[in-house]
C-alpha cells in the first residue's frame, strides 16, 4: 500500500517507535467511530488500563473507588506481547489509517489543555498544519463528549472495574 501523496506528515520511512511502545488513549466517542468502522467487536480491539497516567493526558478517566482508594481506568487500543499497537502491520504502515485515533493523528504533536505543542519522542521534524490542528479540534469536541459519557459511567457502574466486554452496554 503507497502513502497518499496528500499525506504532509508521511512516516514512509519511519521505524514506528511510536506505535511500538506508548499506549493509544482513546475517547468514548472515537472507540465506538473505531468499532463501526472496522466491524470488530470490542474486546477484540480495545481494553481498560490504569497504567496511563492521568496528569500526561486530557482524556477524563473511568474513577473505581475501592478500599485503598480511586483508581484511574482509561480506554486504549490493545497491543501485541503489551508492547506495539494491534493494527501496526509488518511494513510498518497502519492497517486503519484512514480511521486512526487522534492522538495517532496528531502525532508528533499533543493536546497540552488548548494548544498544540511538539513531543519531544519522535526524531521526524514534522510542520503543524491544518491537518493536525483539525485533529487537535476534533479530539477537544470528543473530550468533552467522552467526559459526559464517562459521568454517566460513574453514576451507574462506578463501583467495579470497567469490562471490555460490557462495552456496549456502558457505551451505547
Amino acid at each position: 500500500m503507497e502513502a497518499s501523496p496528500a499525506i504532509v506528515n508521511s512516516c514512509r520511512f519511519c521505524t514506528a517507535r511510536c506505535c511500538k511502545g506508548l499506549a493509544v488513549v482513546l475517547t468514548l466517542p472515537e472507540a465506538k467511530r473505531l468499532a463501526q468502522a472496522t466491524g470488530l467487536a470490542p474486546e477484540k480491539i480495545f481494553e481498560f488500563t490504569t497504567s496511563v497516567d492521568s496528569r500526561g493526558t486530557p482524556h477524563y478517566p473511568f474513577l473505581v473507588r475501592h478500599s485503598q482508594g480511586v483508581a484511574e481506568y482509561f480506554l486504549i487500543l490493545k497491543r501485541r506481547r503489551k508492547k506495539e499497537c494491534i493494527f501496526l502491520e509488518k511494513d510498518h504502515r497502519c492497517s486503519i489509517y484512514p480511521h486512526r485515533p487522534h492522538v495517532c493523528r496528531l502525532y508528533p504533536f499533543e493536546l497540552d489543555g488548548k494548544k498544540v505543542k511538539k513531543n519531544a519522542l519522535c526524531p521526524v521534524k514534522f510542520p503543524k498544519d491544518a491537518e493536525i490542528e483539525e485533529a487537535a479540534r476534533q479530539l477537544q469536541a470528543d473530550l468533552v463528549e467522552h467526559g459526559k459519557m464517562a459521568r454517566r459511567w460513574h453514576a451507574k457502574f462506578g463501583k467495579n472495574a470497567p469490562d471490555i466486554e460490557r462495552f456496549s452496554e456502558y457505551f451505547p
